[in-house]
């Protein structure tokens, strides 16, 4: 796990970067004395140079691990250091222009501060996943909790509920601005309280070749009416589609203490659009293999789909892919479902919040949001800085798809009716079952 900081040492920015190293902490009986990898700062004396103002370029990358003996241990913090949690996607580390645009931004505040700023990257999910180092760190080290972490949906409620992350009035402040997309407004609420500052949203979109002459409906029930093969992962354990499906004709997914449920009459419109898209010829047989996004995403790329659902991060991310070929186009739906990643504040103390809210007022502000994000490929949570994105391609559409956008349910909810889902899209696609049929035994498989 690389560690990097940012901020003034003595009268300028150092050239050398301060080191990260790993230490092995261990818990107390009530953890069962397992060791827990947790990453924790040495402070190394920069070297000196004869450039004392390089390039950004220079400062991307974090100098090798220092093979010299360790030096002792400092937890100290205060208000003239902040600590930072990102996953791997929004990395400052590397030579990337999202990278470079974001320590940039870090730099600039550090300087202003004089403070110094960590940024520590860790993966989603897994071993040493923001979520376990979140709830690990509470317990072994609180002086090294993040102030500000970026968690996605899922994990912000998880959080919230293990009581790892802090309200505070001006995130409701900050909330109260109308310039945020619905699925950023839902991302930001825990139990009806704000608990978090939207960043980027990953909805559905249904993309088509540019240069055919599909113009595919957005109304995601008109398959049969679509021109062309259409493909999306049937297979897929969370269903993502045909719940998507399911929802953009009225279905519940919770009833009024949060169970999950389905709902006889949506289910089966929802499986009726799948077998007559079917018996219209316009969905793929390849679709019933499909387990991933990326595998539909590979099939649209070999032109063995015209159409496919796929996350509107795939195709930012993957444009050059189709250089040589048609440009994607995306179409304008009524309804999609994604997913959103959103700031928290993992630390209690009121200056260290203080100093984090003032660098999150900067991270969020409609020029550097739009610069990033459109860098990252990922949507930003505010209309004006998809609005000031400068690549005009996509943008109208994607703008669109951004209003329509709202959360995938609860990942326990995702988790109890997308392996049901999924046999029921496989029985109608697959099997050719009749979907009134289908929309019954698949309620009753979940009771």
């Amino acid at each position: 796990m690389k560690t990097k900081k940012f901020g003034l040492k003595r009268s300028a920015f150092p050239r050398g970067w301060l080191i990260a190293v790993l230490v092995v902490l261990l818990f107390s009986t009530a953890c069962q004395g397992l060791p827990i990898e947790i990453d924790l700062p040495w402070v190394n004396t920069p070297v000196p140079t004869e450039d004392p103002d390089p390039p950004l370029d220079t400062l991307v990358t974090p100098t090798p691990e220092s093979t010299e003996p360790e030096p002792t241990l400092t937890t100290e913090t205060g208000a003239g250091r902040l600590i930072l949690w990102l996953p791997p996607e929004l990395s400052p580390h590397g030579d990337s222009l999202a990278g470079h645009l974001l320590q940039e931004k870090l730099n600039s505040f550090a300087q202003e501060k004089k403070i110094e700023i960590e940024v520590r990257v860790k993966a989603q999910t897994g071993s040493g996943s923001l979520m376990d180092s979140l709830a690990a760190t509470n317990l072994a080290a609180p002086p090294i909790l993040p102030d500000l972490i970026v968690l996605s949906a899922t994990d912000l409620h998880l959080a919230a509920k293990r009581e790892l992350i802090y309200p505070n009035t001006r995130l409701q402040e900050m909330m109260n601005d109308i310039d945020w997309y619905p699925i950023g407004q839902e991302v930001s609420l825990v139990n009806s309280q704000v608990l978090g500052v939207p960043l980027l949203a990953n909805p559905l979109a249904l993309v088509y070749n540019e240069a055919s002459l599909l113009v595919p409906s957005s109304d995601w029930t008109a398959i049969k009416d679509n021109f062309g093969y259409f493909g999306f992962a049937a297979d897929d354990a969370q269903a993502k589609y045909l719940l998507l499906l399911y929802s953009s004709v009225g279905g519940e997914v919770m009833d009024a203490q949060g169970r999950a449920i389905l709902e006889e009459a949506p289910l089966t419109e929802a499986l009726i659009a799948l077998k007559e898209g079917q018996g219209a010829l316009h969905i793929s047989n390849l679709t019933v293999g499909f387990q991933t996004e990326d595998q539909v995403w590979n099939a649209f790329l070999n032109r063995s789909l015209d159409t496919a659902v796929v996350p509107v991060v795939t195709i930012l991310n993957q444009q050059e892919e189709v250089n040589n070929q048609p440009k994607p186009a995306l179409t304008e739906p009524e309804i999609t479902l994604g997913s959103a990643m959103a700031w928290a504040l993992g630390n209690s103390d009121p200056t260290r919040q203080e100093l984090a809210l003032e660098l999150l007022l900067e991270l969020t502000e409609t020029e550097f949001l739009s610069s990033w994000s459109e860098a990252l490929g990922w949507l930003p949570a505010r209309p004006s800085a998809l609005a000031a994105w400068k690549n005009p391609n996509l943008k109208p559409a994607l703008e669109k798809i951004a209003q329509a956008a709202r959360l995938y349910p609860p990942e326990e909810v995702v988790n109890r009716l997308g392996p049901a889902l999924r046999n029921a899209a496989l029985l109608i696609l697959r099997d050719g079952a009749d979907p009134v049929e289908t929309a019954k035994t698949t309620i009753e498989s979940i009771k």
